[in-house]
């Protein structure tokens, strides 16, 4: 009797042993079953932020590129305003048409006279002078006179010319003007080219030098013809105020 109480007693610790250990591999495997689904959630969770964050990323430098290339785009239309030569008339004339072909013409291929349109105090653009002659001739246009890049008035330029010359040219000329009292005296009547003065002749792609003498500087760029002269000695001037 005693025997088979210690087996029933046997078999009741196996039994209670078996049902705690199917407890806590039921209970372990729940927890790895959790474990994993918190870590698929976790994983779920990160992918569409790791989109977004991708996503925000792309469009930024995007934003960047579009900013970076306004940037460059409007720098490249400043320098192109900065270039053109922007001049003010009172009113529209045939002259002034004339002036504003001759500007743009003695400015091309010669960037350094192209940037003295913007920076000299002031000027004078003769758009066709008609030069012509055999031993005695003379020369004669007109022009008009710009300060601080506005139309002040008109001036009619006279030459008479001595030597050994033939056939006929015509070119432009500009007068630039050193400061307010070479305008002045230009104004006043009160220049007049020596026999000796000369004018820089243009080429285009030459380079030029802005070199003043009396307060003057003055280039000239032919039109057309034979004579291949282009001296301005003996050139005057007439100037009347406004623009008729």
């Amino acid at each position: 009797m005693k025997l088979l109480r210690i087996l029933f007693a046997l078999l009741v610790i196996s039994a209670i042993s078996f049902s705690c250990k199917s407890e806590k591999k039921e209970a372990g495997e729940a927890a790895d079953t959790a474990i994993e689904e918190t870590t698929e959630t976790s994983e779920a969770a990160e992918e569409p932020t790791e989109e977004a964050a991708e996503e925000a990323t792309e469009e930024g430098a995007e934003a960047s590129e579009s900013t970076e290339e306004a940037a460059e785009e409007g720098a490249e239309e400043a320098t192109e305003a900065e270039k053109k030569i922007t001049v003010v008339f009172p009113k529209d004339t045939k002259l002034q048409d004339e002036v504003k072909d001759a500007m743009k013409e003695l400015a091309t291929g010669n960037p350094e006279l192209e940037k003295h349109f913007h920076d000299a105090y002031a000027f004078a653009v003769f758009p066709k002078i008609t030069k012509g002659g055999l031993g005695i001739g003379g020369a004669g246009g007109h022009g008009l006179v710009f300060d601080n890049k506005t139309v002040i008035g008109q001036s009619n330029l006279a030459q008479a010319t001595f030597g050994l010359q033939a056939g006929g040219q015509q070119y432009m000329e500009v007068i630039f003007f050193e400061d307010q009292p070479a305008l002045e005296r230009f104004t006043g009547g009160k220049v007049k080219f020596s026999g000796q003065a000369s004018a820089v002749a243009l080429k285009d792609g030459a380079s030029v030098d802005i070199n003043y003498q009396d307060g003057v500087a003055i280039f000239t760029k032919t039109i057309g013809g034979l004579m291949a002269e282009a001296s301005v000695g003996g050139q005057t001037f007439k100037y009347k105020p406004g623009i008729n």
